[in-house]
């Protein structure tokens, strides 16, 4: 297989190619065969790919030797370090050698270079160095003890990688460290010791626990003491690795780990525990800043800063060096918060900044300019808590020169005569292509071996002019293969060039040295997308159509924007299709008054942005030639209508057109489905006849994970394979290759960790399953279905491949492999000795994943192996004979082939029906395949199918039907294990065929495939017309065949294991375990393996991976959709590329949205844009109030012997609220102190008042619901800790964190908490509503219920845990809204009438219900198979609150807009399910479903598992409420007052208004935080329109997405004239006719994309600014606007006079003249004249062609 840049694309575009044709097009041959030629286009599913080579740095040959600034002694140290290989090298980059001469003479450091640059070492080198002089120079105060250097990180895994490199390096168990330490620094020396101190850090608790400990060392005494040799490969290996702590003597410290003794022993180089730590202070202390916040403010840690703080204040030379790795990641009022907290331990320690000396790292930083530079000073100065521009010295790294060579030529005739690929093969192929390549060029040429031709290239490559420039091109920058050709060749052919440059990527990567080296270490970064839909012209006379079975299209589209034929100018509709028997369809879009009516109306493209109820779907069935009506039609009749494929009229009516030129006879139906009654669909299809409710006709556009699957797949396989893990077939069988995955949602990724896992594993054991059926043909003697399990286990221990997953209760592969590996012996013994084989394994023994394939094999009902045409289902000769015989006996004579005939159809049916197969089979396995709509198996007196029936001329009593009913039910089936008196087929009676020659047969109505026709039909659906499958139909089903055929090819089986990691698995840290479940993963994705794991093939991850963490050498990355920003993906592509791998891949796959779009159209932004500036916040006074805050709260529970985290919030509420309030108000910070930041004294004078109102509202909700303040943390006291509490209510620094955070609880089978999900409530209430599905670790569950942990673990609540929740006003409340103008608002604030517009009369909406917990329904998972998932959104943010009258100030030169900051505004956020129906939640149990009806919780049982209450609930009291929270924040408010007499003041949903004010909003958040500099997710924005007596306003508000606010909103109050100003710039400044991503759309604005308009936004703060309003249209442009409607006017009977003012229109009554108005106007009124709105004519031009239609 080829793994140079060409063919790995190529392989990439094939994979993804083929699995669209296979999947969408395989049952639609006409748009197979018109398809062919598209989808390889460029553009279509694939960007060219573009090429980037790792940036190189200077490099100095034995550069710190070289230094004039260091000491001898130190040189002499670092020298020792580097000859014993200890992390120093002897030629390093020289920003390695700056960053170290700087830190050791005392600078502050700011590094920013690329990934794999070493920025490590910048922080690495100064700290040993830092070490070594203190010892050397300053041996009292080594003596003493006290933290050196901190090491923080923003997250724990980085912390964990830290440590490995720590335990590598100081810690090395050969002591070379510290032997050379001690050489340097004096024998008697202290070592160096280092510890981490994070959540994973055991163990949490005020002090040692004798079961933890022993536990503890339980778990490491195991890895120690390994006995096995796989145990000491791992153990030796996680040595090697650093991942074992690194102690002196480990038997030592189990010993006294065993006896709960927490003393290190002085030669050890780390220090495990916490109490270790608390004892013995570590020299370095790597943590991330949220448990640094944890150390600084509990008593237990306090012994490590006194320490640290006599160190310091033993020498004023001690500093202490504080590293920031990722400095990036603080951004905002996040690292702002950090900030803060450097002053906390500055203040814990008694020092200033003065004594402390910052090291700061980071891949991403800007550098272009001095404007950039002096950004990132500002940044570095106010993140390490400098209140003066402090200096820093700031490296970006030296780039290496390239091109000192030659410059020698080569004939352009040498590229054209070569082939990429011949460079991509084995070899010796490569030597042959490489000594034909340059031949006349090079003396060197024939190389003599393949290595002699890789050095060559390496040393020489640089000299040839093209190679050259290619490198200089490509060095640290992205660049297409179209630039290269450009750059490389520009004399030449562009096709020719692009030729040239694929030979030149081929040559490249195979420059190596001797030592593994690559010249040209490339990413190549590769875009692919699905296809959107299909789109055709209506007109089967097209020049450019196409046909198949009297079926006839026009030209086929891959792109929406064709309104018309390019070929003919006929109509152009997307193509749906029923997805089981390839039917197509049209689908368009009618007017719904137009079709009720039966009226001729226009079939719409698009609905356009009118109100949803005046338009419907409608789907339009296209006939072949031959097409007749069912004989017999119910209730929903399929009927004839007819398209003018010229003008798009379609009528419903007027059969005379039939036949007519130009007309197309379609057919329609008027049935909608419950669920969706907007569309006109049809109950069956009119091709197959099939039932359509399951499956509803679908777009052709690509859906799910499996296109992505199948890219990763390819990439995967396309990677070499690792050197050393290709020997190990059975521990490694992917012999290394892995895949790093990227998702921008937990939920995502852990969806796709799930669905790729399965699809890798259906593949797989297909594959096994033909060998395994294929080995059961080659016996002599016959096999039943029954030992199939005996031959699959066999031949995938024969072909290595793990298979099945062990589950909680199940050791599945185990059992398998065990079974395989008996079954291979007995085989082979019986080959042996030429015996017949006798099979020891049934599917009884198989586990339960092998019973789960097997049914999908067969009753899978789609992509099965019949489906495929790969295996079939036979009666075993036995049970042939005694069915045969039976029926003789019963009087009906049948021939064998017959027999086979009706036995087939039989099988094919139940299998599809009723999923029969294995009546020793449990039914709950069954669930995992099929849906349980009517149960499972058949009932005695099954009568046979319709088609079946029908084909053999039986009536419904049929006689003849009845016997042979029986006699195949007594032969084949027996009843099943689940006790409902259902039959199932009992495997030993049947046996599994499988013959790739076998001639299958295609009907040609329902594509149903079949081994047999019955009495020459189709046994499906009745049809005559069915053939034996042609060879080009064969190949349509080449995806699913072609992997069969590599495996009886003897081609490795792959199967490629999948794993999430995300921090939804990490449930309390899972601190009783001693890696959490994603290190676990992260091992075995390293291929750190033990007690029989498997490795992991590809972690499919959040943003968390985006930074460096170690988890080995990559190559390959796949991102699985355009990130939010340039910086995530330039992150995350450059986590590939490590290995010193000649080309690693990323694999990018562009979802719908238009973000994702604008992306695949132009890359290069993404791929090559500059980091933005670095910002923190350290102005906001809201952020700086927490921090004084948090310091008073600290400072008063020291004084009690007492800290945050140990007090419970309860005892702090109940004993000490009010002595607290009484220290708060004589507690003093001054404004010079360390804690309070320049220019902060607003915050110093505010925070007390703050802090008491925060305090006073937390006592009241305790009070209110105590059970909110317990938890089930096993590690506490069952009470939620005054920090937990402070946290969650935003008092104390939240670091961005959401404040109203609400989890869902999964519980294990004994109701123990297994996994908590949080989400902020704002994303909660839609992604967690119940009949949302989530998946957690590869298992799906559907939310169906709200839940908190606590209130079913006494007698009391345990039946009705939700009743104090569903009681309590705070949770439920009650909202009023006004019919007439929409204003709504809570019951309890006492509204009597509307507040907007004075009417009386409000009605009550649903209550607002606050979810206090989620949890699954019935309290477990759910299979797939079974979910069907009910889809509810989030309303956009609703603010209710009526402003007062005079906190509103008028704006200096702004004539209608007027300002108000408004303090404590309430936004409220609902779901309000589907169809506006709200959730019916049971108020005892808490389970809950959408809808209003009680019904819908009548199969849904309680959402927890209870020891005190194990009944079913029977939900008799039920509430129907919307799911919703509401908040308290300050908002700036912008008011614009409109003038109703002059401006149009309609609010319904796409009027001017709504328009104006959503893109106005949009605007002034983009135009403000651009001023401040800071990330626009950062504030929130909206509008609302209110009309009263006084007049019409629309208010455009502000506010801080974090609910606890960090104060931007109403800081721009004092620059409110120049956002505006800025507001209209970016609105002007855009070309565009809309809104575009250079001006209003982004990623997190997709849902509104259709409502942006910028034109009608600057109409309205035009309004706001002059008061005036847009000027009437030019008649030239309004002629444009109504051309587009011209011919649909006239072909409605109305012509239209264009080219004249005033335009005319007349019709068949009278003659009008016709006004294109601005819509910003309220309607003018002109007699003779009908106007028309230019938001029509654009946005709804159904509604603009209805007007004038309805005024003649």
């Amino acid at each position: 297989m080829t793994t140079g840049a060409n063919g790995v694309h190529i392989q990439l575009r094939n994979a993804l190619e083929n699995y669209i044709k296979s999947q969408y097009f395989g049952k639609s041959p006409i748009l197979l065969s018109a398809i062919q030629d598209k989808l390889d286009k460029e553009g279509v599913l694939y960007q060219k790919p573009y090429v980037e080579s790792s940036p190189a740095y200077k490099t100095a040959t034995n550069g710190i030797q070289a230094s004039s600034s260091l000491p001898a002694w130190l040189k002499e140290y670092f020298s020792a370090l580097s000859s014993a290989n200890l992390g120093v090298y002897p030629s390093p980059f020289c920003h390695q050698i700056s960053a170290l001469e700087a830190a050791y003479a005392g600078q502050d450091l700011f590094v920013s270079t690329g990934t794999g640059s070493g920025k490590t070492e910048c922080f690495m080198w100064p700290l040993l160095a830092k070490l070594a002089a203190e010892a050397r120079n300053s041996p009292n105060s080594w003596s003493m003890r006290g933290v050196r250097t901190i090491i923080m990180y923003p997250m724990n895994a980085l912390v964990s990688d830290q440590v490995s490199r720590l335990r590598r390096l100081i810690g090395d168990p050969e002591h070379q460290f510290v032997n050379i330490f001690r050489g340097t620094c004096g024998r008697n020396s202290r070592r160096p010791q280092f510890g981490m101190y994070t959540g994973r850090t055991p163990y949490a608790g005020i002090e040692p626990k004798r079961r933890e400990d022993r536990s503890l060392a339980a778990t490491y005494s195991s890895m120690v003491n390994a006995e096995t040799d796989d145990k000491k490969a791992f153990l030796q290996r996680l040595i090697k690795d650093g991942k074992l702590p690194a102690k002196e003597n480990f038997d030592e410290f189990l010993d006294k780990l065993y006896n709960s003794k927490h003393i290190p022993n002085d030669e050890d180089a780390e220090l495990v525990t916490r109490f270790e730590m608390q004892q013995f202070c570590p020299d370095i202390l790597i943590t991330n800043y949220s448990m640094l916040e944890y150390m600084l403010l509990r008593p237990r840690e306090k012994k490590i800063w006194d320490d640290t703080a006599l160190w310091l204040k033993a020498d004023p030379n001690n500093k202490l060096l504080f590293v920031i790795d990722e400095a990036h990641m603080y951004r905002g009022s996040a690292g702002g918060e950090v900030s803060l907290l450097i002053r906390r331990l500055f203040h814990r320690l008694g020092i200033d900044r003065s004594r402390v000396q910052f090291i700061l790292t980071t891949a991403s930083m800007p550098n272009n300019n001095e404007d950039d530079r002096n950004a990132v000073r500002k940044f570095a100065n106010e993140l390490t808590a400098s209140d003066d521009m402090h200096p820093f010295c700031y490296l970006t790294g030296e780039r290496e020169e390239i091109g000192q060579g030659y410059s020698l030529e080569i004939p352009f005739s040498k590229f054209i005569d070569s082939a990429p690929d011949a460079f991509e093969r084995d070899d010796l192929a490569r030597l042959d292509a490489l000594n034909h390549f340059w031949a006349d060029i090079s003396d060197a040429a024939p190389f003599p071996t393949s290595e002699a031709a890789y050095q060559w290239l390496y040393d020489h490559l640089v000299d040839y002019t093209p190679f050259c420039t290619m490198f200089k091109c490509c060095r640290g920058t992205a660049v297409s293969l179209q630039e290269l050709a450009e750059s490389i060749f520009p004399e030449e052919d562009t096709n020719v060039a692009l030729h040239a440059v694929s030979v030149l990527l081929a040559i490249a990567p195979l420059a190596k040295s001797e030592s593994g080296s690559v010249l040209f270490p490339a990413r190549m970064h590769m875009l692919f997308r699905g296809i959107k839909g299909v789109y055709a012209c209506t007109n089967p006379f097209c020049s450019h159509s196409h046909s198949d079975n009297g079926l006839t299209l026009g030209e086929v589209y891959f792109a929406d924007g064709n309104l018309t034929c390019k070929e003919c100018g006929s109509t152009v509709y997307e193509l749906y299709n029923d997805r089981r028997c390839g039917s197509i369809f049209f689908r368009g879009f009618v007017l719904k008054d137009d079709f009720d009516a039966r009226k001729r109306t226009y079939l719409w493209h698009y609905p356009g942005m009118i109100n949803e109820d005046e338009v419907k779907e409608i789907h339009l069935f296209i006939p072949s030639a031959e097409y007749h009506l069912p004989e017999k039609q119910g209730q929903n009749k399929i009927l004839p209508c007819y398209l003018d494929v010229y003008s798009g009229f379609i009528d419903f009516s007027d059969d005379s057109l039939d036949g007519k030129p130009g007309i197309r006879k379609l057919y329609y139906s008027s049935f909608t489905a419950k669920a969706r009654p907007d569309i006109l669909t049809f109950a069956t299809c009119p091709h197959c006849r099939h039932e359509l409710s399951k499956m509803q006709l679908t777009s052709f556009s690509t859906r799910g994970n499996q296109s992505f699957f199948n890219l990763i797949k390819a990439q995967f396989q396309a990677q070499p394979a690792v050197p050393g893990k290709m020997d190990d077939p059975i521990r490694l069988p992917n012999e290394g290759r892995k895949v790093l995955l990227f998702s921008d949602s937990r939920q995502r990724a852990a969806k796709l960790a799930r669905d790729m896992s399965d699809a890798s594993d259906m593949t797989a054991a297909r594959q096994l399953a033909a060998l395994a059926i294929h080995r059961m043909e080659q016996e002599v003697s016959e096999q039943s279905m029954n030992y199939f399990y005996d031959y699959f286990a066999m031949v995938a221990v024969e072909h290595h491949v793990q298979i099945f997953h062990d589950s909680e209760t199940e050791k599945q592969r185990e059992r398998l492999n065990e079974h395989g590996e008996q079954a291979l012996k007995n085989y082979t013994r019986a080959q042996k000795r030429h015996m017949q084989y006798n099979p020891r394994y049934t599917i009884d023994n198989a586990p339960t994943q092998m019973k789960e394939q097997l049914l999908r094999f067969y009753c899978g009902g789609y992509n099965t192996l019949i489906d495929s045409a790969i295996s079939w289902i036979e009666p075993t000769d036995a049970a042939k004979w005694d069915a045969i015989d039976a029926l003789e006996e019963a009087g009906i004579e049948v021939e064998e082939d017959d027999f086979l005939e009706l036995f087939n159809a039989w099988i094919l049916s139940v299998c599809d029906s009723s999923v029969v197969l294995g009546h020793t089979i449990p039914d709950i396995i069954r669930e995992k395949v099929r849906p349980n709509y009517v149960g499972y198996g058949v009932d005695k007196d099954k009568k046979f199918s319709t088609a079946i029936r029908g084909i053999m001329g039986w009536d419904d009593n049929n006689l003849s039907a009845s016997k042979w009913s029986r006699i195949l039910r007594e032969t084949f089936m027996d009843e099943g294990q689940s006790s409902n008196g259902k039959y199932y087929v009992d495997l030993s009676r049947i046996k599994p065929r499988f013959d790739l020659n076998h001639s299958w047969y295609r009907c040609e109505r329902c594509s149903e495939l079949t081994p047999y026709p019955l009495k020459g039909m189709c046994p499906s659906c009745q049809c005559e017309k069915i053939h034996p499958m042609t060879a080009d139909e064969i190949d349509a089903l080449d995806f699913w065949r072609k992997p069969i055929d590599e495996a009886l090819q003897g081609k490795t089986i792959r199967v490629i294991d999948t794993e999430e990691h995300t921090a939804q698995l990490s449930h309390k840290d899972q601190r009783d375990e001693l890696w959490s479940r994603t290190e676990q993963y992260e091992l075995r994705f390293q291929d750190f393996l033990q007690n029989g794991e498997s490795p992991v093939d590809i972690l499919s991850s959040t943003t968390t991976m985006e930074v460096g963490i170690d988890i080995g050498s990559l190559v390959a990355v796949g991102l699985r959709n355009i990130p939010p920003m340039r910086e995530n993906y330039q992150q995350r592509a450059g986590r590939a590329g490590r290995r010193g791998s000649s080309l690693s891949t990323i694999v990018t796959y562009c979802e719908d949205g238009p973000h994702d779009s604008l992306y695949f159209s132009n890359p290069v932004p993404m791929f090559r844009g500059d980091p933005r500036r670095p910002w923190i916040d350290i102005g906001s006074e809201k952020i700086v109030q927490r921090h004084l805050s948090m310091v008073a709260i600290q400072v008063y529970l020291r004084e009690k012997s007492n800290s945050m985290d140990a007090i419970p919030a309860v005892d702090f509420l109940d004993n000490h609220l009010l002595s607290f309030n009484g220290f708060l108000s004589t507690f003093e910070i001054q404004r010079n102190d360390n804690l309070v930041p320049k220019g902060s004294s607003q915050a110093l004078n505010s925070y007390k008042n703050e802090l008491t109102a925060a305090l006073s509202s937390l006592k009241k909700k305790r009070d209110d619901h105590p059970e909110l303040f317990v938890t089930d943390d096993s590690n506490d006291n069952g009470c939620k800790s005054l920090l937990d509490a402070l946290y969650e209510e935003g008092i104390i620094p939240t670091y961005s964190f959401p404040k109203n955070v609400v989890s869902t609880y999964i519980s294990d089978n004994y109701g123990k908490v297994k996994y908590q999900v949080e989400r902020g409530l704002d994303v909660a209430i839609g992604e967690y509503a119940p009949g949302r599905a989530i998946v957690v670790d590869k298992t799906t569950y559907q939310i169906g219920g709200l839940y908190y942990p606590g209130g079913e673990r006494s007698v009391q609540t345990a039946a009705s845990p939700a009743r104090s929740f569903i009681n309590d006003a705070s949770y439920r409340k009650t909202i009023l809204t006004c019919p007439q103008c929409g204003w709504f608002g809570l019951e309890e604030d006492n509204h009597t009438c509307c507040p907007f517009c004075g009417n009386n009369s409000l009605t009550h909406m649903l209550p607002m219900l606050r979810p206090w917990g989620f949890a699954p329904r019935n309290a477990t998972h759910i299979e797939t198979a079974q979910l069907d998932e009910e889809y509810s959104a989030i309303q956009q943010p609703l603010y209710s609150t009526l402003p007062d009258k005079d906190d509103v100030t008028s704006i200096d030169g702004y004539r209608n807009i007027r300002m108000a900051v408004r303090p404590n505004q309430r936004i409220i956020m609902l779901n309000k399910g589907i169809g506006n129906k709200g959730f019916t939640v049971c108020c005892d149990c808490g389970a809950a479903m959408p809808g209003d009806d009680p019904v819908v919780l009548k199969d849904v049982m309680r959402p927890y598992r209870s020891k005190f209450n194990k009944t079913r609930c029977r939900h008799l009291d039920t509430d129907n409420v919307n799911l919703g929270y509401d908040f308290i924040t300050d908002m700036l408010v912008l008011e614009f007052s409109l003038d109703r007499n002059v401006i149009d003041i309609d609010t319904h949903q796409n009027s001017w208004l709504n328009r104006a004010g959503q893109s106005l909003a949009e605007a002034l958040r983009l135009a403000a935080c651009k001023e401040l500099d800071i990330e626009f997710t950062e504030l929130v924005t909206g509008f609302r329109i209110r009309q009263n007596q006084i007049g019409t306003f629309v208010d455009i508000y502000l506010y801080d997405s974090l609910s606890s606010g960090a104060g931007y909103a109403v800081s721009i109050e004092s620059s409110i004239q120049e956002l505006l100003q800025k507001t209209k710039e970016l609105l002007s400044n855009c070309t565009c006719d809309s809104a575009c991503h250079k001006c209003l759309k982004h990623y997190r604005n997709q849902y509104i994309h259709g409502s942006l308009d910028r034109m009608a936004a600057m109409d309205l703060l035009e309004w706001g600014l002059s008061g005036e309003r847009t000027p009437e249209i030019p008649n030239c442009e309004q002629q444009h606007m109504l051309r587009a409607i011209a011919q649909i006017l006239q072909l409605s009977g109305i012509t239209i006079e264009l080219n004249q003012t005033p335009i005319e229109v007349e019709g068949r009554y009278n003659r009008k003249n016709v006004i294109v108005y601005p819509a910003m106007w309220a309607k003018p009124s002109i007699s003779n004249t009908i106007l028309v709105s230019d938001l029509y004519l654009k946005y709804a031009k159904p509604y603009a062609l209805k007007t004038i239609i309805d005024s003649l």
